[in-house]
């Protein structure tokens, strides 16, 4: 068993804390089959019991079953006895009673003085059933049934089945010759050199994955039915689909629906989103820029991502909502983030749920590479100084919401002046450190580093060009180092207030450490002050500027010994 630490409590009451739901259930006792020595016949229903949670949960994303809690209180059932051999016999009689075999992971915590027992069901990449040849999955209700229509989209969450790879058997011609050849016109204006347009029609649509040989027969693929096939064909995919519904502020709404072919439900839909931009103009100083509410690189890159990587298994439309009264854009994908990737690491993790489509879509110049269309979503609300996108993820479904507001103008003037003096756009790691010290005002690295998104690695190098280019400066020194806006950078007055703020307060700090030094040792000089303030040789005039301070400020004086190329000074006794 493993060992656990003082961070399992934690974890404990943490997940105490949110009830029984999708990932979690508590039982009271380990049953025991034997009664006053004596085996109890009517016991197998108890394994069978917990045999039907552990694949449910295990049909799901895993989850945990503690044993020693009163499941209506939540409160630690008092009576609970840990005994090694009860948990081994449970893991085996539920090894009996799960196919395939789940084996469970056995947890033994210290709560309150009683050691309980949790359950670990780790996450299956198998669809397993009961002995009884019982499907199940958990939800927040509990143990349900898997419906027969839910049974492609549990294989597609768990990789059994690639959904955009699956064939179909079309009764009558699928293939629409028009979409074909628009296809082949696409790549071609993408790239006059794709070594896809010399192959013949079959080897085409083989090699970019729209039909599949299954046993000598050439069948369409799901990708085949999106891109290439026909009215007909395109019926086996009736949810795939976008419905996208403008709400005005008067209450008032208009609804569009898009269905079938993606290269057509994509151009109509993004045509219709571009139609409705709005701009708004900022100017600063000679620099003059235009901010759309939702810009024409956000709409698309958004759009595409939803129609790429939606779940095809799931009987669900893709929904996006405008809302005007409220200011923001929100589109809905059918289907959960793919496994590895979550809505803290989605901008640098991929994980394709549907790699043809993706492909395809490459080779059209309607997507982007892998893991760059965020970048470039990420890129475009920083320069325009807009909040980023925070994903929600539902049981079904990822929302991706665009706010129009600009929330600080500062971003769209540095991305501005930057642009104007390299010659080249502003990349989007720089971004993020400036908006971070545009937040904050003053962020010391560490804080940078474990800001969401920031390369910890880049970070130092992104620093050090910042403060070349004096967009950013330190201010403080050693364990109080922080960075800020750099002087050049700041207009208003209530920017220069700051800057001067945080100035005055690295000289206080700067002048305290002197005092200190002297209340420990008798003298010191401009050398020992540069080495005691970790400043450089070119900063001795800064240090001797402290020292007029300091003797103004009747702390400090000049020895009988100094020299005019050595001055030496000492603290005024105060007593």
């Amino acid at each position: 068993m493993k060992k656990q630490t003082k961070l399992s409590i934690q974890w404990f009451y943490n997940l105490l804390e949110r009830g029984e739901c999708d990932i979690m259930d508590f039982k009271e006792q380990l049953e025991d089959k034997m009664s006053f020595g004596k085996s109890l016949k009517n016991f197998a229903p108890k394994y069978d019991e917990t045999a039907r949670d552990v694949v449910a949960f295990a049909n799901h994303k895993g989850g945990f079953l503690f044993i020693g809690i009163v499941d209506d209180s939540k409160e630690i059932n008092k009576d609970f006895v840990y005994q090694d051999s009860k948990v081994f016999e449970l893991i085996h009689q539920v090894q009996d009673r799960t196919e395939p075999t789940i084996t469970l992971i056995p947890h033994k915590i210290n709560v309150e003085g009683k050691d309980l027992l949790v359950l670990e069901i780790p996450f299956s990449t198998q669809l397993h059933r009961t002995s009884r040849g019982e499907f199940l999955i958990r939800s927040n209700d509990g143990n349900r049934p898997i419906e027969p229509y839910e049974m492609a989209t549990i294989m597609a969450e768990k990789g059994l089945i690639v959904y955009d790879q699956k064939t179909w058997h079309i009764s009558g011609e699928w293939l629409d010759q028009k979409r074909l050849s628009k296809l082949h016109d696409m790549i071609e204006a993408k790239n006059a050199d794709s070594p896809y347009l010399d192959k013949s029609q079959d080897d085409l649509l083989d090699s970019l994955g729209m039909t599949k040989d299954e046993g000598g027969e050439v069948l369409p693929t799901t990708t085949g039915l999106l891109f290439v096939g026909n009215q007909n064909a395109l019926r086996e995919l009736p949810y795939y689909e976008v419905k996208y519904i403008h709400y005005f502020e008067d209450g008032t709404y208009k609804p569009y629906e898009y269905k079938g072919n993606i290269i057509e439900v994509a151009t109509a839909c993004f045509n219709q989103l571009k139609a409705e931009i709005r701009q708004k103009e900022y100017i600063f100083g000679l620099f003059r820029e235009y901010v759309e509410d939702y810009s024409e690189i956000v709409i698309r890159e958004l759009l595409v991502n939803a129609l790429a990587h939606r779940d095809l298994s799931r009987q669900q439309i893709i929904e996006i909502r405008k809302y005007d009264d409220g200011g923001y854009l929100e589109i809905e994908s059918p289907g959960t983030f793919p496994e590895g990737v979550t809505s803290e690491n989605f901008l640098r993790k991929t994980n394709p749920r549907n790699p043809n489509v993706m492909d395809i879509l490459r080779e059209i110049g309607l997507a982007e590479k892998a893991g760059s269309g965020f970048d470039k979503i990420f890129t475009d609300l920083l320069k325009k100084g807009k909040s980023l996108i925070k994903p929600e993820e539902t049981e079904t479904s990822v929302i991706f919401r665009v706010k129009a507001d600009v929330v600080t103008e500062k971003l769209i003037e540095l991305s501005l002046q930057y642009e104007n003096q390299t010659g080249k756009a502003i990349k989007l790691d720089e971004l993020l450190v400036l908006s971070e010290i545009v937040k904050h005002k003053q962020v010391k690295f560490a804080d940078l580093s474990s800001a969401p998104n920031i390369s910890t690695y880049r970070l130092q190098s992104i620093l050090d060009k910042l403060q070349k280019l004096e967009f950013v400066e330190t201010s403080g020194k050693t364990s109080g180092l922080s960075y800020i806006l750099h002087i050049s950078k700041r207009k208003n007055t209530s920017d220069k207030i700051d800057y001067v703020t945080n100035k005055k307060q690295d000289k206080a700090r700067q002048k305290e450490a002197i005092l200190r030094y002297l209340d420990s040792v008798d003298t010191i000089n401009n050398a020992e002050a540069r080495e005691l303030l970790k400043l450089a040789e070119k900063d001795r005039s800064k240090v001797s500027r402290l020292f007029a301070e300091l003797v103004k400020e009747q702390e400090i004086l000049k020895t009988e010994d100094s020299k005019p190329n050595n001055v030496i000074y000492r603290r005024i006794s105060k007593g």
